[in-house]
């Protein structure tokens, strides 16, 4: 809550106008006795969400922008709101009313003051990053003036990069915004198509701009793992074409002079009003990353391509010579990370599925393009060795898309974050897009691919989208499994069904498992007179979820999905 502005003796006090409703910064018409408020009205709601509108307009244009800060002003009050990625402040508000016996008319003039002296940089907009390492040349960025259609503003501007791993720099030129998550606090992503016209030339890129925790490993740093791994035995270097190609990365931390290190102090000793809430300060870091361009699995067209992105991102192969192989015999690509490479995912969505395409010869010598599922965004990975017993903290273990989360980590019943949980939101991605959507072609007009099914009141499952809390979000799902409902597949992924209804089915048995051995044999002494028996095993939920349950429904599909393409055939 914020703290209120020294309150005026009772004779000095300004009369309220009839009638006006106070908002944060203003008095109530009438006040009896001094009491503490504890409910907002509807007019601070309403000032508060409009500040909150002003703060986001400022992060909304994907430049370089560290942080904002907004004043609201009621009559003769003031105060202010600072977002940098990592928090929101709000400070107390200060009466710079001339009646006001106090120094509030000093400090709005000493604010006044400060403000009109601040550079580019003091107002979070980083246009001169390049300190002779790493940017360069980047105050265009910032020249062009706002207007509506701020995800074009950066359109045709230069980005110059320089230090990491190049040996000289390399421009970019932006073009259009691909994807834009702004945030007050959070990693705020913005990816926009780029071009070369030295190095990587040939190539279609994207630039991704981020603001992850600065104490988490890069994202590149897992990548480039995954391709060392890939690369180091003929038998893995089918994974390359399911990796994306980082092409240079880089992070901006900042100095101990920055706003952003000013502000991280104020948070190395901090006094909180609930002292039971000990929220923990998250530095962030600027993060760019290019690479080359993929392809977001909603613009594909055809049904069979889209399982056979889901596939390459879970399986390596699954057919052998017509036959069904053992799942032990089948690569999972999601899993060689796991196992291999030592890295697990953590964050699957809609939107980190994605596909690229390359020209290949088939079975009769014709050159096709064919269609190879890529996992991307490695931005909440952990390696497999950090997740362990000390790490059973659901903060450090609750990461991810809640629509998309394992049910057992959105309600904290299992903190540690394994290999099946994965699984589960791959299964949650499959099904929102077998349930909500529909397959429109590409006309003269319009490119086609995923589109909202129409003629529905409610899209399926909308409420995973809209729940308030994640406790309710997981008693959803939780329902979902345990109370099965027939599945109202869009008719172009009815051939679908099978799978879906069969790996729910896994899910299904594994979650009755665990829940009759937690009501039989959770620890001695319980009253039920027998000794507890082995552990469960949380990994596969009682050996109900392990990797079979993926693969195995895909030998029984039929329709368009009976002849999916096999990628890798490993040794027996």
């Amino acid at each position: 809550m914020k703290r209120p502005a020294e309150e005026l003796p009772e004779s000095k006090r300004k009369t309220a106008k009839a009638g006006h409703k106070s908002t944060p910064g203003g008095q109530p018409p009438e006040r009896k006795a001094r009491q503490p408020q504890t409910n907002e009205t509807e007019q601070q709601k309403d000032a508060y969400l409009q500040v909150g509108r002003y703060l986001f307009e400022q992060f909304s244009i994907p430049a370089f922008r560290s942080h904002a800060t907004v004043c609201l002003v009621d009559r003769d009050r003031i105060q202010f709101y600072h977002a940098n990625h990592s928090v929101i402040l709000v400070s107390s508000a200060i009466n710079f009313s001339q009646n006001y016996q106090g120094d509030g008319v000093d400090k709005f003039i000493a604010i006044v003051i400060g403000f009109s002296q601040l550079s580019l940089r003091d107002n979070g907009i980083l246009h001169d990053l390049h300190n002779g390492r790493l940017f360069a040349d980047n105050k265009k960025l910032v020249t062009s003036g706002a207007h509506r259609e701020a995800a074009q503003m950066q359109e045709g501007n230069k980005l110059v990069l320089k230090g990491g791993k190049l040996k000289r720099p390399v421009t970019l030129t932006y073009g259009e915004v691909i994807s834009h998550e702004p945030s007050l606090a959070g990693r705020a992503t913005a990816v926009l198509e780029v071009k070369s016209s030295s190095l990587w030339k040939d190539l279609d890129l994207v630039a991704k701009i981020s603001w992850p925790g600065s104490n988490r490993v890069a994202e590149s740093v897992f990548l480039e793992k995954a391709v060392e791994t890939a690369e180091s035995s003929a038998e893995d270097k089918w994974a390359l074409k399911h990796l994306p190609q980082v092409l240079f990365a880089q992070d901006v931390v900042f100095g101990a002079d920055s706003t952003h290190e000013r502000v991280a102090k104020l948070f190395e000793n901090p006094e909180f009003v609930d002292p039971r809430r000990k929220l923990v300060y998250e530095r962030r870091a600027l993060r760019i990353i290019v690479q080359e361009r993929l392809y977001p699995l909603n613009t594909l067209t055809e049904v069979e391509d889209i399982a056979q992105v889901f596939l390459d991102v879970a399986c390596g192969t699954c057919f052998r010579s017509s036959s069904w192989v053992s799942y032990t015999h089948t690569n999972l690509v999601h899993r060689w990370l796991y196992l291999r490479a030592g890295i697990l995912h953590r964050d699957f969505s809609l939107n980190n599925i994605m596909y690229r395409t390359i020209i290949e010869e088939n079975e009769n010598g014709d050159l096709e393009e064919k269609v190879y599922g890529v996992l991307t965004d490695f931005d909440l990975a952990s390696w497999k060795e950090d997740l362990d017993d000390k790490y059973k903290q659901t903060s450090q273990q609750r990461t991810g898309t809640p629509p998309f989360m394992a049910q057992g980590l959105l309600d904290g019943s299992e903190p540690l974050h394994l290999y099946r949980h994965d699984l589960e939101s791959l299964f949650y991605v499959m099904l929102i897009v077998a349930t909500r959507y529909e397959i429109e072609p590409t006309t003269k007009k319009q490119r086609g691919g995923l589109r909202a099914r129409r003629g529905l009141k409610d899209l399926p499952y909308q409420d995973w989208f809209n729940q308030a809390s994640y406790k309710a979000l997981a008693y959803s799902k939780s329902n979902f499994f345990l109370k099965p409902t027939y599945l109202d597949l869009s008719p172009a992924f009815e051939d679908f069904r099978g799978w879906l209804v069969d790996f729910r089915r896994s899910f299904l048995e594994g979650f009755r498992s665990k829940q009759d051995y937690v009501e039989l044999h959770q620890h001695k002494g319980d009253g039920l007179g027998g000794e507890v028996v082995a552990t469960f095993d949380e990994e596969t939920l009682g050996g109900h979820v392990d990797y079979s349950a993926l693969i195995h429904p895909v030998s029984k599909l039929k329709g368009k999905l009976g002849e999916l393409i096999v990628r890798y055939n490993p040794p027996p």
